[in-house]
């Protein structure tokens, strides 16, 4: 028998005024469910961290709104910080309080490399956390604009609190589109020059957007030590892409998976805009996300082999496009393999599985294994985590913590396809049922 929800799980979102101990009120949009775990937060402080109040529910609401933050290591905790460095104040009381939002943003940016509890500690520490240290960003933004107006400084105040309240204004299911990089939520890869946007962020493995919108049209050729990744170009696509040391041509959707210490990258051939999403993990680290593991590649691609798409060099790319048609066309409940996690898999690298599903109105739930990144890419969803429920349509990007129930409904006519990753070492297993 199912259990009911208890109304706060759907109610809506509403501004909020939180009163600190600090100088200066903020108010940020806060939906119901968030409103309900940062009280009991703010609580079980009250009492010593007691923890006797904490339900499971509240700490599964605390997981979800903590990986939605956490993703922001490389998004708007970082890129606010690199804006606010670049920003000029002349008031000394104005450089204190700027001095203590960069040093905050610094601390949530160290946070968001610790994993995140999944236990009550979620509640009591991680969101806890997050949301002070929000919260403190926000405060140090307005009293320094009290003291010396800048439009500069406003702008990138309201681009943070966006950013911030798309996640504590919402069920705490947080989506991302891989459609458009955010203003302010990127970051700029060092020794490569391309503009990566975070979309998924777990433990070990995330789902990003390479933009190439820029000066830099190409994703620069470049290995990982003890990186994996999975690239996925969607059509309209036209270029060279890069693996060890063969190019070939691609014209159409595709999935490559790249192991540790390959070359990769891609050439665009064209002038249209192509923007690489892909998947990047390893076990080996605890947070990859400051991207450390880049070593660009000195090799001109014109001196490398051109072979063609369907040549054994590039035997375990996938032609993703035509997968994602193929399932669209099913009635019934499937899911499909795709790229097997052995295909990456390195020494204690891991290895990331990359998989379609055709999900009807029925539903299909996932098995509560490792943190999963999902991508809807056709059709709209109705997502239920654990019974908090969100809908999502095409280009829509979200993670489910480990362990947590997630259940996928088709929403409409349109045949419901979605694409989902996991790492893994030797031993591990994934399995679905309808």
């Amino acid at each position: 028998m199912e259990q009911a929800i208890p109304p706060a799980l759907h109610a809506p979102s509403r501004p909020t005024t939180l009163h600190r101990s600090w100088s200066t009120a903020v108010n940020l949009r806060m939906h119901a469910n968030y409103r309900q775990v940062i009280e009991k937060a703010h609580q079980s402080h009250q009492q010593n961290r007691n923890p006797s109040e904490i339900t499971s529910e509240d700490t599964t609401l605390a997981r979800l709104y903590s990986y939605g933050f956490r993703l922001h290591v490389i998004g708007t905790f970082h890129a606010t910080r690199i804006a606010l460095n670049e920003c000029p104040t002349t008031s000394q009381l104005g450089k204190a309080y700027r001095q203590r939002g960069v040093e905050t943003l610094e601390d949530l940016a160290s946070q968001s490399m610790e994993p995140v509890p999944t236990d009550f500690q979620a509640v009591i520490t991680s969101l806890h956390r997050y949301h002070r240290g929000v919260l403190r960003v926000l405060e140090s933004l307005q009293a320094e604009l009290a003291i010396a107006p800048s439009q500069t400084l406003r702008t990138i105040q309201d681009r943070f609190r966006q950013i911030i309240e798309s996640i504590s204004g919402e069920c705490g299911i947080h989506l991302t589109q891989d459609t458009h990089a955010p203003e302010q939520a990127g970051f700029v890869v060092p020794g490569l020059g391309i503009t990566i946007v975070p979309l998924v962020y777990g433990e070990h493995h995330s789902w990003n957007l390479a933009w190439l919108a820029g000066d830099e049209r190409n994703v620069p050729t470049h290995r990982h030590e003890n990186g994996v990744e999975i690239h996925l170009g969607y059509e309209p696509t036209h270029g060279m892409t890069v693996l060890g040391n063969r190019r070939a041509k691609v014209d159409e959707g595709y999935a490559m998976p790249i192991p540790p210490q390959t070359d990769h990258g891609w050439v665009n051939t064209t002038d249209q805009v192509h923007h690489v999403p892909f998947i990047f993990g390893s076990l080996q680290h605890a947070g990859w996300g400051v991207f450390l593991d880049v070593e660009p590649s000195t090799k001109s691609v014109d001196t490398l082999q051109q072979v063609e798409r369907d040549s054994p060099a590039f035997g375990q790319m996938v032609y993703l496009e035509r997968e994602i048609s193929r399932a669209a066309q099913l009635t019934s409940c499937w899911r499909k393999t795709l790229i097997p996690y052995t295909v990456t898999h390195r020494g204690g690298s891991g290895g990331l599985e990359l998989s379609l599903t055709r999900a009807n109105q029925n539903g299909f739930s996932y098995p509560a294994s490792g943190f999963r990144a999902l991508s809807i890419s056709r059709g709209t969803a109705e997502i239920d985590i654990e019974g908090i429920t969100r809908n999502a349509t095409q280009h829509d990007h979200f993670g489910v913590p480990a362990g947590l129930r997630c259940t996928v409904r088709q929403v409409g006519d349109a045949p419901l396809v979605v694409l989902d990753a996991l790492i893994r070492g030797h031993g591990t297993s994934d399995s679905g049922h309808r």
